[in-house]
């Protein structure tokens, strides 16, 4: 009747010593089933075996530094909201709004007016409602018929 002893003096000194540690066990095994490694592991016990019939004695140790802290500490829920209309669309996130609008020119007259939004110029007007009271545009910029927008509350 064959003995788990027996399989473990089959498998070799290194190769049971790493079997038997937790975490590396199952990794020990896979390493084991590859060429490369099984003459590595039958070197390194011809080596201790040598050792040990010589009668050396010599302190053998390893180091493990495993880490457990977070690789991300928090993820956070995306709360903002996209709303598109005919010619603009926004996102809301937290006190912000971002805009873009639909305009035929860069020189426009803004106002906020409750939770409306008035664009205005020359021969164009247009109102916006918008999802909260906002009041004050903080960033404005105009690209090739775009006006971005970003408000806060």
């Amino acid at each position: 009747m064959k003995t788990k002893k027996d399989d473990e003096n089959k498998k070799g000194i290194v190769e049971s010593f790493l079997g038997s540690m937790p975490l590396l066990g199952d990794f020990s095994k896979e390493l084991a089933t590859t060429e490369t490694f099984q003459n590595k592991f039958k070197e390194i016990d011809r080596k201790i075996e040598e050792n040990l019939r010589k009668g050396e004695k010599k302190k053998w140790g390893f180091k493990v530094n495993i880490s457990v802290r977070p690789i991300i500490k928090e993820v956070k829920k995306d709360t903002s909201k996209v709303t598109i209309g005919e010619d603009y669309s926004y996102e809301r996130k937290g006190n912000k709004l971002t805009l873009a609008v639909k305009v035929p020119q860069e020189k426009v007259i803004l106002k906020i007016k409750g939770k409306n939004l008035l664009i205005t110029s020359d021969n164009f007007k247009k109102k916006i409602e918008l999802p909260d009271y906002f009041k004050d545009v903080r960033k404005k910029q105009y690209k090739n018929g775009i006006l971005f927008l970003e408000l806060i509350k």
